[in-house]
């Protein structure tokens, strides 16, 4: 699959994973595509959370121990940053 944008927050504690989410994606366009990988215990429901709140279509989840990638598409929507 290729991907537009690709986030490493591997390290990282929440909530910066998704500080540097919101970051990296502001400016993309809608069907735009990002791969993001974090380790933080609550890492992937923030990211499934963040996207459901924004319109991003989640395309594929992937674990490898405590390692989670997650690539999901830019909705047509993103609400301003604050």
């Amino acid at each position: 699959m290729a991907v537009d944008k690709e986030i490493n927050v591997l390290g990282k504690a929440c909530p910066t994973p998704l500080i540097s989410l919101a970051r990296e994606v502001r400016g993309m366009g809608a069907g735009q595509v990002v791969r993001i990988i974090g380790n933080d215990p609550i890492f992937e429901s923030s990211v499934v959370d963040f996207c459901q709140e924004r319109g991003h279509a989640i395309l594929e989840t992937a674990r490898d121990g405590k390692v989670v990638t997650m690539t999901f598409a830019i909705g047509p929507d993103i609400p301003p940053s604050p």
